[in-house]
């Protein structure tokens, strides 16, 4: 079921693609690139672009005897970084935006410094900017090699590092100064969206014992809350560029604690500032819902049922199909019964000798609901850790309630005293409590952590990792 729906939802990358492709013919202009690369002649080369991690073909063209080739069509390219692709596994980046007739030359053996335009000051200017940053970070990686071979306190130590924040000084200052001079590109735009926000100095109060600490939690709200300043959420020619997916991923991976609640509020935010521009909107739904739904984070499917939910079932996802939307809704049935923080849903089984076990009915500070079956083979490596984990913590308030996923009674007996499970040992073999819905089981072993209240506060999680999750819950 999970590879099923991750493929589905993979799915909705290349509608998007689709969908992009088919608006360029509804408009009327035309795009024409004419390219000549000297050291390139009598072949095919490709005009592609960038779509989050990936790399799609845009159009071909044959390069003549004299190194020509003109890339043209009767619509507008979608905006974005496109890269001229050269035989080798060579290529060279360009920007497409709102002038699309203009002329590229360079040369096979030195692409960014020979590099030149026609009819495109803002391809001229990013070809600058490239030869600019190649220069500083070859001079950059230098110095970071010098200071690796000096000792903490000589003096050419700090040499090296007055030139190395001098560096960072001159390239902050050419960012500014392109991004004032040229105002409404897409340069500008990529430029802009590359540079990280300014933390401002924050006034600690003087009696706070800790001052460093605070400034670091104070740094860490602001970076949470201002880290897309910088970066139009509604220009969707940065979803084809290289780089906007890898700081989509920083923010939620890297800037937010990995807690549902705090990821779900600053989703929302982002999407929102997205659907002002539908096709924004399409890339990072589809991608925010994938990622999180195939995360291997514990507790990461709370934030794929609100993203399904508030935007894929309510209606605002219009491009879908009704059975995708059927496949995200059978998922979001499966995961909120069961969702880190909700009371476990209750179950009422029978042992081999036909005695209910109430789930909800046993008293312990911790129990752990245990979805097993002894022909297992990752199930016989878990179960011996499992019931030596129970032996050494039953008398401080550790229970397991054991669920034998399968129907073969002889066996399941012949295991469980031979093993001697003395723990809560149930079976559904109809499945008639529902219970392989109501915990999401396809696959065994599978571990639910309760408190004493029946809460669910851990979910698939390693036997390995239990031990010292169970010293902290029994203290």
């Amino acid at each position: 079921m999970r590879t099923i729906l991750i493929l589905l939802l993979a799915s909705l990358t290349l509608q998007f693609t689709a969908c992009a492709q088919k608006s360029k013919t509804e408009q009327k202009n035309e795009y024409r690139i004419e390219v000549k690369v000297e050291g390139v002649k009598d072949t095919t080369i490709m005009l592609g672009y960038h779509l989050g991690d990936k790399k799609y073909v845009a159009d071909t063209t044959y390069v003549n005897s004299n190194g020509i080739g003109v890339f043209e069509g009767d619509s507008l390219l979608d905006g974005g970084m496109y890269l001229g692709s050269l035989p080798g596994r060579t290529y060279f980046d360009i920007l497409v935006g709102s002038n699309q007739q203009f002329g590229v030359e360079t040369n096979l053996d030195n692409l960014i410094d020979d590099m030149k335009f026609t009819n495109s000051p803002e391809n001229t200017a990013f070809a600058n900017y490239q030869r600019f940053m190649g220069e500083k970070q070859q001079r950059m990686g230098e110095l970071r090699e010098q200071i690796q071979n000096t000792t903490e306190g000589d003096s050419l130590e700090k040499e090296i590092m007055e030139e190395i924040n001098l560096l960072d000084k001159q390239v902050k200052e050419y960012w500014d100064k392109l991004i004032v001079d040229n105002d409404g590109t897409f340069l500008a735009s990529i430029i802009k969206s590359l540079k990280p926000v300014d933390i401002p100095e924050f006034e600690i109060p003087a009696d706070v014992s800790n001052p460093d600490s605070l400034r670091w939690i104070m740094g860490y709200r602001y970076n949470q809350e201002h880290f897309f300043d910088n970066v139009d959420l509604t220009d969707d020619r940065l979803i084809r560029t290289p780089f906007f997916l890898g700081r989509l991923d920083t923010y939620f991976d890297r800037v937010l604690l990995p807690v549902p609640d705090t990821l779900t509020k600053y989703v929302g935010q982002v999407l929102d500032v997205t659907k002002q521009n539908k096709r924004m909107f399409q890339y990072v739904v589809s991608h925010l819902l994938t990622k999180f739904q195939a995360s291997q984070i514990m507790g990461m499917d709370a934030v794929f049922v609100y993203i399904a939910e508030k935007y894929y079932l309510s209606g605002d996802v219009d491009w879908i199909t009704d059975d995708i939307k059927q496949k995200i809704q059978e998922r979001v049935s499966d995961l909120k019964p069961n969702l880190i923080g909700q009371i476990a849903p209750n179950l009422k089984l029978k042992d081999f000798n036909n005695t209910v076990h109430e789930l909800h009915a046993i008293n312990a500070k911790v129990t752990i609901v245990y979805f097993w079956e002894p022909g297992c083979s990752h199930c016989k490596k878990v179960t011996p850790i499992l019931s030596d984990l129970y032996k050494k913590h039953k008398d401080s308030g550790f229970e397991v309630y054991a669920i034998y996923t399968q129907g073969e009674v002889d066996k399941w007996k012949e295991y469980i005293n031979s093993k001697q499970l003395s723990w809560t040992n149930v079976w559904d073999p109809t499945r008639v409590s529902n219970y392989h819905k109501l915990y999401d089981i396809y696959s065994t072993p599978i571990i639910y952590v309760l408190d004493k209240n029946k809460k669910i506060i851990a979910k698939r999680i390693p036997v390995e990792s239990l031990e010292k999750f169970l010293e902290e819950e029994l203290k």
